[in-house]
């Protein structure tokens, strides 16, 4: 039987989420992928960022992405400001796999330049890609892999209807060429495995911090787990490796 992979959580091991701390943690750990958040600035530059910010300025309110950089830099005074080129040359000196997990279109080219300037399309994947989003990269960016983040809106219009979940996810994922389906735990089931198996998308879950969470995910087949609690699935991981 093959383990899932281990995805480290943005803000893994209690570190600051999308900081160099929380990137080391996850490799020191030995986690397979590590994952972080993407947003890009008006002029480009591709940074480490969830939550969408907005700033008060004598214009009125800005975003992220209608900022330069400098004039980003010169708003977050008091707030750490990493690039994603920070990060990179960290994950190819670890061979692991970064998760791009992108969350506005206009960061996607931005981030595909970033990644093209340190030759490091192997070594990334990218996520945060619902149907619409996930066909806009791979027309545009057909080389690089991408899994479909399942949508919300969908598992709750289906209700108990989870089969028509199930088929519209996957056929969501094909059309849009996807190597793969991210997924809220919650919303993962033995028959969205079995599906997805049987058309070759391997299907990874999302935020797994519980314990007995994890080893239901760990024994159901999933491709990959993303946790905060990377120490603890590992050994988890390993006690059934090892018939434990």
């Amino acid at each position: 039987m093959r383990w899932p992979l281990i995805t480290a959580h943005t803000g893994c091991l209690n570190t600051p989420p999308n900081s160099i701390p929380s990137v080391l943690a996850g490799l020191k750990a030995g986690a397979d992928l590590i994952e972080v958040d993407v947003r890009a600035t008006k002029d480009g530059i591709v940074i480490l960022l969830h939550d969408e910010h907005v700033f008060t300025t004598a214009y009125g309110s800005r975003r992220v992405r209608d900022l330069t950089f400098e004039e980003l830099k010169s708003l977050a005074v008091n707030e750490e400001i990493i690039l994603l080129e920070d990060v990179l040359p960290l994950i190819r000196e670890s061979n692991r796999i970064i998760n791009l997990d992108v969350k506005e279109d206009s960061a996607v080219g931005p981030m595909i330049e970033t990644v093209e300037k340190y030759n490091m399309r192997d070594y990334a994947i990218i996520s945060g890609c619902e149907k619409e989003r996930a066909a806009y990269v791979k027309e545009n960016h057909r080389l690089y892999q991408v899994v479909l983040n399942a949508s919300a809106r969908l598992f709750e219009t289906c209700g108990a209807d989870y089969d028509t979940f199930v088929r519209e996810t996957c056929g969501h994922a094909i059309s849009a060429s996807c190597s793969g389906i991210n997924i809220n735990y919650r919303f993962c089931r033995e028959q969205l495995l079995d599906y997805a198996g049987r058309r070759c998308l391997p299907v990874l879950v999302w935020t797994v911090d519980e314990t007995h969470v994890m080893e239901k995910y760990l024994d159901m087949g999933v491709h990959s787990i993303t946790s905060n609690e990377v120490l603890t699935l590992m050994q988890l991981r390993e006690n059934r490796r090892a018939g434990r």
